[in-house]
């Protein structure tokens, strides 16, 4: 299943990280992976791998074993967490992929991360990618409209469902301007609205 959210290049990396990860999970859930994600959610990279993952794991996040894997495993287990069901863990794993030199397998997590209704995530995200030279996501973006347009529509109903009352205007909300300034260009996003 993590298997699916690599590139195959990556395979030896993943099936490390796979073999350190905590088999221990939240609350004793079996088998720690949500199922629950649609069978449309997939991205493609620009060299046509396509890249899908969990919606939710509930596997505990181990300190000791990510202390020794490699730079790209960490990336790797990184990017397996920022689906964690505890949004401090997912929290932690962003900031980390972010502050790295990430690639572009890395950008189904961040955009599909960008979707969700933490707004303490979307603004870690937002403070991260602002200054940066976003143009490869933007590429990925235009590469993957229908996966742009269903992240977009799912900030919002969550920005309409959760942060509406705090900041009325939407074009304030920082899901709104994450996308618009940082994830997809103008072009990407007209097809939305």
């Amino acid at each position: 299943m993590f298997e699916n959210g690599f590139p195959m290049s990556l395979r030896g990396e993943v099936e490390k990280v796979i073999s350190v990860m905590s088999k221990v999970t939240y609350n004793g859930v079996f088998p720690g992976v949500s199922d629950d994600r649609p069978e449309d959610e997939e991205y493609v990279l620009s060299d046509g791998t396509r890249i899908s993952f969990p919606y939710r794991i509930y596997y505990l996040d181990d300190n000791a074993a990510y202390a020794e894997l490699s730079d790209i495993e960490k990336l790797i287990y990184d990017c397996i967490y920022t689906r964690s069901c505890d949004g401090r863990v997912r929290e932690k794993h962003i900031r980390s992929i972010l502050a790295a030199d990430f690639p572009e397998w890395c950008f189904p997590y961040i955009l599909k991360l960008s979707s969700e209704y933490v707004v303490e995530i979307l603004s870690v995200i937002y403070d991260a990618l602002k200054e940066r030279d976003n143009s490869d996501l933007w590429t990925f973006s235009r590469e993957n409209p229908e996966m742009l347009q269903l992240a977009y529509r799912r900030m919002v109903s969550y920005w309409n469902e959760f942060y509406r009352k705090e900041c009325p205007m939407f074009k304030d909300y920082v899901g709104r301007r994450l996308f618009k300034e940082c994830l997809a260009t103008k072009t990407n996003l007209e097809k939305i609205h």
